[in-house]
Formats: structure tokens, C-alpha cells, sequence
């Protein structure tokens, strides 16, 4: 009885541990550095910047994202056109291996109707969604607005 007892101990930890390295391994994509900025007086809109690093084998795509304390989170990016900075919304950006920066003026995440005003040293949870079904978790520190550079 002792050893079908450790047996199953053993059994269970290693289940346990290949679980984690294939979770693991589906979590190639993963965000870091990541902020935004306090909106406007009287706005209720905001972007948030974030590098995203890919180190997985296959190229992958964002395709959504999400915020709890946001109406709506879009896709944009920002171009420079004929000397005119126009935005508009993307339906996803490419994740190449290797890291890819959303940054002010290129690529970048809208929020929109934000629920509550955020204030400087405050986290907005988002959540991206890849072209394969994984989500990516992003907590972006919230930054005052003369403090952007």
C-alpha cells in the first residue's frame, strides 16, 4: 500500500510538471514593459505601449485586445502620411520572432470610455488575444502626462 501511495505521489508530480512546461511552451508570446498615459482632462480615452516578444517558432499575430475597466480596446497605428499624422485602427499586428515595441507614432493599443480616470503609478490590465486563441496578459503602469518623452 505504502509504494501503490508513492507511486501515485511520483505519478502526480510529474503530470504536474510536464503540464507546466507545455503551459510554458504555449506562452511564447509574453509583454513586458509596458504603460500608458493619464488621459486628457475631461477624456476618457487613452494608449497603451508595450514591447512584445515573441520566442516562439512561428510568426503570430494580435488580433484583439481587451479591458475590464475600458468600454473598448482597439488596434491602431499611427503614419505619417504626405507630412500628416493620421491614426487608424489595424485588424491585428504581425508578431515576429523576436521583439516588436508599440510605441507613441507607430503601433499601439486605443482605449476607449475608460471607467474610471487613472492616475499616475495606477495598472491597466489588458489583455491581448493572438491569432492562435493564447492570451497574453499586460499590466501597464499608468504615467503622468509631462513625464512622456
Amino acid at each position: 500500500m505504502k509504494r501503490l501511495l508513492q507511486w501515485m505521489i511520483t505519478s502526480a508530480c510529474l503530470a504536474a510538471a510536464v503540464i507546466g512546461i507545455a503551459h510554458a511552451q504555449t506562452q511564447a508570446v509574453t509583454a513586458h514593459d509596458a504603460w500608458t498615459r493619464e488621459p486628457a482632462p475631461s477624456r476618457d480615452i487613452t494608449a497603451v505601449f508595450v514591447v512584445l516578444e515573441n520566442r516562439g517558432p512561428e510568426a503570430r499575430s494580435v488580433v484583439s485586445a481587451t479591458c475590464e475597466t475600458a468600454d473598448k480596446a482597439e488596434l491602431h497605428e499611427m503614419k505619417n502620411e504626405n507630412g500628416m499624422m493620421s491614426m487608424s485602427p489595424v485588424k491585428s499586428i504581425p508578431l515576429p520572432a523576436g521583439k516588436t515595441e508599440l510605441k507613441p507614432g507607430g503601433l499601439h493599443i486605443m482605449l476607449f470610455g475608460l471607467k474610471q480616470r487613472p492616475a499616475a503609478g495606477d495598472h491597466l490590465n489588458v489583455t491581448l488575444t493572438l491569432d492562435d486563441g493564447s492570451k497574453v496578459p499586460v499590466s501597464a503602469v499608468v504615467r503622468k502626462q509631462e513625464s512622456m518623452q
